[in-house]
């Protein structure tokens, strides 16, 4: 069984009650929420917050999918603990439905604009593979081209081979470099029970292209999404 984990604590500092803003006349979590309701191979909703109010307003949205509350408390709702800690700890530990084959599919509700379609493979991927997913994309100016500034104000190339050094910079010859972008992850509870650090341990990247990816941390973000003409690529 595949369980859609949406955590939105009311925490936020940089943008205030950031994951209830409206978006597209949504509110930000709502967008996640509703895109997991969309996804044939997720079988139950959990959503996760701190906040009661985030929660009723969850309660009164209209899913054909069953929703599961995640309450959580003050102690795991600090900006200072990271979900997949939480995640391998109090909420394993207080929801024990789950078996050795379930697995959960975390959506950021800061990355609103996601493509159903992808997402689809990438749960097919997920099958077939038995590892865990993260999403990722390619960096979107060269890496090799970084460099660090010094106390002097001089910079220092990253790479041995950078293109600052060899003169090389036609783009087209650099080597391509990804990031996680944060939007999709998926692992098996199996795995969670695991003695492992990080969400990425022995997992799998799929990229990701869709052109209307966006992270929202921040009053601009927000209003760059808003300006966006597409709301969702399904490509």
């Amino acid at each position: 069984m595949i369980y859609a984990f949406i955590p939105a604590r009311s925490g936020s500092k940089r943008l205030a009650n950031k994951n209830i803003l409206m978006l597209k006349n949504k509110r930000l979590f709502q967008w996640s929420v509703e895109f997991a309701n969309k996804l044939e191979k997720v079988d139950k909703i959990i959503f996760s917050s701190d906040s009661g109010k985030y929660i009723d307003l969850c309660k009164s949205l209209n899913l054909n999918k069953e929703l599961i509350i995640d309450k959580r408390d003050k102690k795991n709702s600090s900006s200072q603990v990271r979900i997949f800690d939480y995640l391998k700890s109090d909420f394993l530990t207080n929801n024990n439905y789950f078996t050795e084959d379930d697995s959960i599919l975390m959506l950021l509700p800061t990355q609103p604009y996601r493509s159903l379609s992808q997402v689809e493979e990438m749960i097919d991927y997920f099958e077939k593979g038995k590892h865990n997913i993260f999403s990722c994309r390619e960096y979107s100016f060269p890496l090799s081209f970084s460099f660090e500034i010094n106390s002097d104000e001089l910079y220092k190339p990253v790479f041995d081979n950078s293109p600052l050094v060899t003169g090389n910079t036609r783009s087209q010859d650099q080597k391509i470099y990804y990031h996680p972008d944060g939007s999709i992850y998926l692992v098996s509870i199996s795995s969670l029970k695991k003695n492992n650090n990080s969400i990425y341990h022995d997992a799998r990247p799929y990229i990701l292209n869709n052109k209307n990816y966006i992270d929202i941390n921040n009053e601009f973000d927000l209003l760059l999404a808003e300006s966006l003409d597409r709301e969702v690529i399904d490509e």
